[in-house]
């Protein structure tokens, strides 16, 4: 006979996987759109883009992950009342998981700019959903499903440098190391004849990379789909995705204002790898510096602040400026970013 699960479990799936009452779903429908799926519809697929926020309210929707291998598991039905989606949805990345509609269908559409609407507009049903979306993507990290699957010895330092690069930037990864994974060994026998092409970097596509950049990585699995075309003009730029970046995000942003951050490597910056920060304002135990920058990078998310990581500013173009033009962001890659207003919050480097 199975023991019971604890109740701080329960708690804690009720909070993952809540059931909105009546009277939420009728507050939501003004920031979504009714829509229907056919039994055996696909509705998310990982690796791709995502219609959005779902809000059930007749039929099941099926969500399953798949492992490292490449086989399905099950994850949650979302029946009436529930809802679909995790952190990724908040700024229109790639779906980590499979969902499939279990019959028909009918729910209520939430695109990423009436969600961030939705947040701030309903402060008590915001912070359910919140809540929600961040227990799921912690569950996702804490399984590995969803993102990347390094093949390499654990010992190699890109192995190291790349699932740091995942690690801090708060996506879900796997490692199998062919020392005692038979598909790991066959896989590299396959792609990988050289030494030099370890690790390999089996991608949600399916693609394969081999021994990739961070940059190269970073395409791959989504994190740079946001970066928006060269004809779009933010508010603010900032320059530097540390604690002062970020919090110059989050007060921007919840004031309107259209806002991009720019980080070469991942958010944080040096605080990001603080083991314990105890002089921090409103953490009387401590906090440590990923919790922190995790928790800031969220917030600003949540008002809608776009990321663009990594991407490294090389060159700030003021010229244009002095006749009221925005300014010009210059990034290593040969893209340029315009923007009224620069923070440069570089920090320590």
């Amino acid at each position: 006979m199975a023991e019971p699960a604890s109740p701080t479990l329960e708690a804690r799936r009720a909070q993952t996987f809540p059931i909105l009452a009546p009277d939420e779903i009728a507050r939501m429908r003004r920031f979504g759109a009714p829509c229907r799926y056919a039994a055996g519809a696909r509705i998310y697929e990982t690796g791709k883009p995502t219609p959005g926020m779902l809000v059930v309210l007749s039929g099941t929707i099926r969500v399953t992950g798949r492992d490292g291998h490449g086989h399905d598991f099950p994850v949650v039905d979302h029946v009436a009342g529930a809802f679909s989606g995790e952190l990724g949805q908040l700024s229109s990345r790639r779906s980590l998981v499979d969902a499939v509609a279990v019959g028909d269908v009918e729910a209520l559409l939430i695109s990423p700019e009436q969600l961030h609407a939705l947040l701030i507009a309903e402060a008590a049903l915001g912070e359910k959903v919140m809540r929600a979306l961040i227990l799921r993507r912690v569950a996702l990290i804490e399984t590995g499903t969803g993102g990347p699957v390094l093949i390499g010895a654990a010992s190699l330092g890109d192995v190291a440098r790349l699932s740091n690069f995942l690690r801090r930037n708060g996506i879900p990864h796997l490692l199998l190391d062919p020392a005692s994974d038979h598909d790991a060994q066959a896989f590299i026998e396959r792609y990988a004849p050289r030494a030099g092409d370890l690790p390999l970097v089996v991608c949600p596509d399916g693609s394969v990379l081999r021994n990739p950049t961070e940059s190269a990585l970073a395409k791959c699995i989504g994190m740079l789909d946001a970066a928006s075309g060269a004809d779009r003009v933010y508010d603010v730029a900032v320059a530097g995705a540390g604690p002062a970046g970020l919090a110059t995000a989050v007060y921007a942003a919840s004031e309107g204002l259209s806002v991009l951050v720019i980080d070469a490597r991942s958010f944080g910056g040096q605080a990001g790898a603080s083991a314990r920060i105890e002089n921090y304002l409103g953490f009387p135990t401590g906090i440590s510096g990923q919790a922190l920058a995790g928790r800031a990078y969220t917030q600003a998310q949540k008002f809608g602040a776009s990321m663009l990581i990594p991407a490294e500013v090389v060159r700030l173009d003021c010229e244009r400026s002095a006749d009221g033009n925005p300014f010009a962001l210059q990034l290593a890659d040969g893209r340029a970013v315009q923007s009224h207003a620069v923070v440069i919050a570089t920090g320590a480097r």
